[in-house]
């Protein structure tokens, strides 16, 4: 059944979270230069949030290590690849990601192009949350190949595939990592990740970590193969707070003075419906989506993809 959280332990854990955004600007005043180099639009978690998460994990590491916390020495790593390589945010439109969690997951295979090597992925309010219970508002994708060379000797990677860091709003880390990409071994049991379903995932870690994944495959894919998907927005308004999210007066925005246009998947994306005539696709049910090789007469793990969209019924 669905899981319950305790609210006020949230945010508790939260209010530490603005505290250590305090702390790392008197101590790493180098690391949190980009904290507002961003705006996030309405209904997403703000730039500044997510720049301070990052930054406390990427300086976690030696406590990770000290402790041979896995999830968190991986995570750091991620959060550093994320921040030499200037990430930058893509936010995702709610319609998107219901369309997303009604797609099936493909095989990421080798010939994949190597385009993003790290983009960081804004979700809606209310699509993750972490096995805890405070919501992921955001998730840090890096393609694993393009660490390959940069990651310590120490690291042993099973191949390509990406790497998911979701960020919590308690400053938890949801790690995932998509290693072996034709490991069919390694697809999850069931493909529907609507919410009714997930809710309902007695295995919290799993029903989290498919998430996850089901959303930051398709982002991936999207940007590489249907870019009339990415758009930019208008500026947001800057904040008048000093807090977590608020820009102090003469701060600067980043790298160029400048705040950039924030960059939308989906936008103005609609999702397809028709009519419940079909016995067997009745009012409400999904006709799921799915990607397909653009052309049958190349090879499947080579040819560029194209998305056929779920449809929903009614």
């Amino acid at each position: 059944m669905a899981r319950h959280f305790d609210l006020g332990d949230a945010r508790g854990r939260e209010r530490m979270m603005r505290d250590v955004a305090k702390l790392l600007r008197q101590l790493r005043p180098d690391l949190m230069a980009d904290e507002h180099r961003h705006r996030s639009p309405a209904g997403f978690g703000s730039w500044a949030e997510h720049w301070s998460k990052a930054v406390a994990v990427e300086l976690s590491l030696e406590e990770s290590e000290s402790r041979h916390d896995h999830v968190g020495i991986w995570g750091a790593m991620v959060c550093r690849w994320a921040r030499e390589q200037d990430a930058e945010p893509r936010f995702l439109a709610p319609a998107l990601a219901q369309a997303f969690l009604q797609s099936e997951r493909p095989l990421l295979t080798p010939s994949l192009p190597r385009d993003l090597p790290c983009f960081r992925l804004f979700l809606p309010k209310a699509t993750l949350y972490s096995e805890e219970g405070p919501e992921i508002r955001s998730v840090l994708v890096a393609d694993v190949r393009a660490m390959e060379g940069w990651l310590p000797d120490n690291f042993r990677l099973a191949g390509g595939g990406l790497a998911c860091v979701g960020l919590g709003e308690d400053g938890a880390t949801q790690a995932s990592s998509l290693l072996d990409p034709s490991a069919k071994a390694q697809q999850p049991e069931h493909t529907d990740f609507s919410a009714p379903h997930w809710e309902w995932d007695a295995d919290g870690v799993k029903g989290t970590a498919a998430r996850m994944e089901q959303l930051c495959v398709h982002a991936l894919l999207v940007q590489l193969y249907v870019p009339e998907l990415v758009s930019e927005g208008e500026v947001p308004a800057a904040g008048g707070g000093k807090g977590f999210g608020g820009k102090p007066a003469g701060s600067s925005a980043g790298k160029g003075g400048e705040v950039p246009r924030p960059v939308w998947l989906g936008k103005d994306y609609q999702l397809q419906r028709q009519a419940a005539e079909l016995p067997d696709l009745p009012a409400g049910s999904w006709q799921r989506g799915h990607w397909r090789p653009l052309s049958p007469l190349e090879d499947p793990l080579a040819a560029p993809l194209e998305w056929v969209e779920p449809v929903l019924a009614g």
